[in-house]
């Protein structure tokens, strides 16, 4: 391999994308970002096209065969046809005849004609350059200046804004051979670049969806089907609220609503609750916050909201809780016996300082790990 097949950049380039499988690696043992190999793996592959498109674009075949050489081959090659032709012409010469016209070029193809002018230089002699009908040249210059827009037009060109040569980068020259490696070496590298940001974006979307019920590790709270989340980590039947937690009361609940899952909160403090909490953003696609303050909701028809994923709750009376805490217990027994199973999560919110019973949470993990519920205990205080 040639080291001038790729430029410095490329290098790098494959460095970057070397470190993206190695940071993957390391990320159990060091604190790294999950988005920084993605970054790595796209700033590898902005690296690599510009050194495709600046360095080994400009590769090209350099020549083993002196200039001498290549000389001697066109002049023997001209005399080769020079003495096929030579028959077929007359021997007269004209006074403005040059040193190549002695063949009659007249009488050639096309193909000949175009080989014969190659081996010359292609130079077209100068009485021909010379010779113009009349009236020609100022008749296709005015065409030119009208197809143009006029003289002022063309005066108004600038010669800056046409192209240079001198703006071109002198070509790279190597064996063809090394060529050969460099391209082969270029496709693999862009290709390379181009399926490690494919895999860190698969395995980002893993990563998110293994943490995505796991309190302590989610982030970003998407509208995913539970099925999705469900398939990497199962939600848990029981959640105790570490101290301190992770968000308030308010923003846990809004947690909830974004993941696109229903909730009812036992809590003695329903008034600094808002009264809709955003789907999206912090205003878009509101849900209304349902209090159950009185009997007119009865509890079948709470528990099949849950279950549905249509409202959500807030409950402030101890009383009603626990009757309602109950209720819902029967009827998960009900669906447990059906194998029945909620499309979307369903989560209770205990946030009273009456704390359940033992017996009433060992019940209701039994139950939630079949059905799609889960418990959140915000705090555990005396048992009653």
């Amino acid at each position: 391999m040639n080291p001038n097949s790729f430029s410095i950049l490329g290098y790098l380039s494959v460095l970057l994308w070397l470190a993206v499988p190695l940071l993957w690696l390391m990320r159990r043992r060091i604190s790294v970002p999950a988005w920084l190999p993605l970054l790595l793996a796209i700033l590898s592959l902005v690296l690599a096209t510009i050194n495709s498109r600046t360095h080994v674009a400009r590769i090209e075949v350099e020549s083993n065969v002196p200039i001498a050489d290549q000389l001697m081959i066109e002049a023997a090659k001209r005399k080769a046809v020079q003495k096929a032709r030579g028959a077929d012409v007359a021997d007269i010469r004209f006074a403005e005849d040059g040193s190549n016209d002695f063949i009659d070029k007249a009488g050639l193809g096309d193909a000949e004609s175009k080989y014969l002018n190659k081996l010359e230089g292609g130079a077209e002699p100068e009485w021909k350059k010379q010779k113009k009908s009349r009236g020609t040249e100022d008749d296709e210059k005015a065409s030119l200046e009208d197809t143009l827009g006029g003289k002022k037009v063309i005066s108004g060109v600038s010669s800056d804004s046409l192209p240079s040569d001198e703006v071109k980068r002198p070509p790279i020259m190597m064996s063809e051979a090394h060529q050969a490696t460099a391209f082969r070496l270029n496709g693999i590298n862009l290709s390379i670049t181009r399926l490690a940001i494919l895999l860190c974006i698969v395995l980002l979307v893993v990563e998110y969806l293994r943490n995505a019920n796991r309190y302590a590790h989610a982030s970003f709270p998407l509208p995913l089907p539970a099925s999705w989340r469900n398939a990497f980590t199962q939600l848990p039947a029981i959640v105790h609220r570490p101290q301190p937690p992770r968000r308030d009361i308010t923003q846990e609940l809004a947690w909830i609503v974004r993941r696109g899952e229903v909730f009812v909160c036992f809590t003695k403090d329903a008034s600094s609750l808002p009264a809709t909490l955003p789907r999206l953003g912090k205003s878009k696609f509101p849900v209304d916050l349902l209090r159950v303050d009185s009997d007119r909701i009865s509890d079948y028809f709470v528990f099949e909201s849950l279950w549905y994923g249509r409202s959500c709750f807030v409950v402030d009376s101890p009383e009603r809780a626990t009757r309602l805490f109950a209720s819902i217990l029967k009827l998960l027994e009900e669906r447990v016996i059906v194998r029945a199973h909620t499309t979307r999560g369903a989560h209770l919110v205990w946030n009273l300082d009456q704390s359940l019973s033992e017996k009433d949470i060992a019940a209701f993990e039994r139950l939630a790990s079949n059905t799609g519920f889960s418990l959140f205990v915000c705090h555990e205080s005396r048992s009653h």
